[in-house]
């Protein structure tokens, strides 16, 4: 295992299941990895939220639930996923949304700072 599968399983990332998925290709895995850091829907769910746009908000957040879990990063699926339900229905003014983007926004930073160890 490459040091960047290492660190991420340590973390609590389903490393297996990723790596099955792309058929043990760590290679692949670390750009795929790298290229998600970098999403643009990362910022989009941010501008969507402030501007209480819940279709965008839902279409950023589900993208990037869906791109987590093929990449085995479960806490950012996790939360991801603790975003998109409330916006698929009608549970949004429920919903701590801006406090679940803060967290995901605070787990995507862990990751890069843990990977650039």
């Amino acid at each position: 295992m490459s040091k960047l599968t290492d660190q991420l399983r340590a973390h609590g990332a389903d490393m297996d299941g990723a790596m099955n998925r792309l058929l043990g290709d760590e290679e692949l895995y670390a750009v795929c990895f790298g290229l998600f850091l970098e999403d643009a829907a990362f910022a989009a769910l941010g501008v969507a939220l402030d501007t209480g746009d819940r279709d965008a908000a839902f279409e950023a957040a589900h993208s990037l639930k869906g791109v987590a879990g093929n990449l085995g990063l479960t806490r950012i699926y996790r939360l991801s996923g603790e975003l998109v339900e409330p916006l698929r229905g009608n549970g949004a003014a429920e919903a701590d949304l801006l406090g679940l983007y803060a967290d995901l926004m605070e787990e995507r930073a862990t990751l890069r700072l843990l990977t650039e160890k």
